[in-house]
């Protein structure tokens, strides 16, 4: 089972000189870049912030919305869904079955944690446990398992929705960006695949 996830390029017509400096270089990262966090990147933050309507409108010439989640601190660019709007916006990129259930896992544990700080961590043990759940049939093979679970969490982490805390290798930080990028029609998706791949754990 595969699913998909979108990836950005780095597509943008210069800001020209309409925008102060500080709004042209939150441009230039909301193009380059899947997302800009408060946590993260907060120079950037607080001037996609201050000058939000100007970057959407930005944005929009070049046939992308900006998508702000103020409450999440996550601010990010989608494609114009107009249909006859040109696409500027890489193809989706694919993540592997572990890879997705991960990912639901991460914003189901982001979305019921209760730190007001908002930063969400799991350790190793907890993604392997979770994961061992929907080991396919006849993998009975640790070393092949390791490797598995190894993958699904290097391809979070290349998109940035998961990294190593440096004071402990062995948990991981969720970035907050997965509530506001999973909306209601991702989730419902990547519920699909939990629900495909109980249904292949009990058939076996």
């Amino acid at each position: 089972m595969m699913s998909e996830y979108d990836e950005e390029n780095a597509f943008g017509e210069p800001a020209g000189s309409g925008l102060p400096i500080e709004a042209r270089r939150a441009l230039i990262t909301l193009q380059s870049s899947l997302f800009v966090t408060r946590g993260d990147n907060r120079s950037t933050w607080d001037a996609v912030v201050a000058h939000e309507d100007e970057l959407r409108e930005r944005l929009a010439e070049s046939f992308m919305q900006l998508m702000v989640d103020h409450e999440m601190g996550v601010a990010f660019k989608i494609q114009d869904p107009d249909e006859n709007a040109p696409r500027v916006l890489k193809r989706k990129r694919q993540l592997s079955r572990d890879a997705s259930l991960l990912l639901i896992y991460l914003r189901k544990e982001y979305i019921y944690s209760d730190d007001e700080d908002g930063a969400v961590v799991v350790s190793k043990s907890q993604i392997e446990e979770f994961l061992r759940t929907y080991r396919e049939e006849g993998d009975g093979d640790d070393a092949k398992f390791d490797r598995r679970v190894d993958a699904a969490v290097q391809a979070l982490d290349d998109l940035n929705l998961l990294k190593a805390d440096q004071d402990a290798g062995y948990l991981y930080v969720v970035s907050p960006a997965v509530v506001p990028l999973i909306g209601p029609d991702e989730l419902l998706r990547f519920e699909a695949v939990f629900q495909q791949a109980i249904g292949a754990e009990e058939e076996s």
